[in-house]
């Protein structure tokens, strides 16, 4: 599934430096929400057709909340390290990392803060969601189901959503949603809580 998802990547970058007329760019956003929701639906039906979701959900409980706190946690102290080692101060750095995989919100929220900053913000989102596709077959694979909810950050509840949900279990999927619902809610609360420190 690694080398599919790569290959498509790349054929994609391909395609639309090279070969794709401007005419698809204008509509290019309106075919990936409708892929999108294509392949969500089809996600959502396999899982119903299981069944087994109401009983995880109702064994997991409130419980299930904690996990995306903890992503949000390691996140932040994670940029705040990195910015120990980087041109970048700990607060820009906590900043980017309260982007939380979310590329078309965060760099705007963070716009009148600082450009540099948004910028920053856009590619370590972006960069957070591609590793995340490419990387969770393999640590599905090499080290467990519950850590690839973390690497995509909020893109957890949809885009990488089926990705999770065909390396892993039905159950895993729960926490992938949730925890992309949680993410995606952070995200307007934690930088502006974070610019104002």
């Amino acid at each position: 599934m690694t080398k599919s998802i790569l290959i498509s990547v790349i054929c994609g970058i391909a395609a639309g430096y090279l070969f794709l007329p401007d005419i698809f760019i204008q509509w290019s956003e309106e075919l990936l929400v409708i892929g999108l929701s294509t392949v969500l639906f089809f996600v959502g039906m396999d899982i119903g057709i299981e069944g087994t979701i109401v009983t995880n959900f109702k064994k997991i409980g409130f419980r299930i909340i904690a996990f995306p706190l903890a992503i949000i946690v390691g996140t932040l102290a994670g940029a705040m390290l990195g910015s120990l080692f980087l041109p970048i101060t700990m607060k820009d750095a906590a900043l980017v990392g309260a982007g939380l995989g979310w590329y078309t919100l965060a760099p705007i929220l963070l716009a009148d803060y600082s450009t540099e900053v948004s910028a920053v913000s856009f590619m370590h989102n972006v960069m957070r969601e591609m590793i995340g596709i490419v990387l969770i077959p393999i640590v599905a694979k090499k080290i467990g189901f519950l850590e690839t909810v973390a690497l995509p950050g909020a893109a957890s509840m949809d885009v990488c959503l089926p990705i999770i949900e065909r390396t892993t279990r039905s159950d895993i999927v729960v926490y992938s949603f949730i925890s992309g619902v949680v993410l995606s809610i952070a995200v307007p609360t934690l930088i502006p809580l974070i610019m104002r420190l």
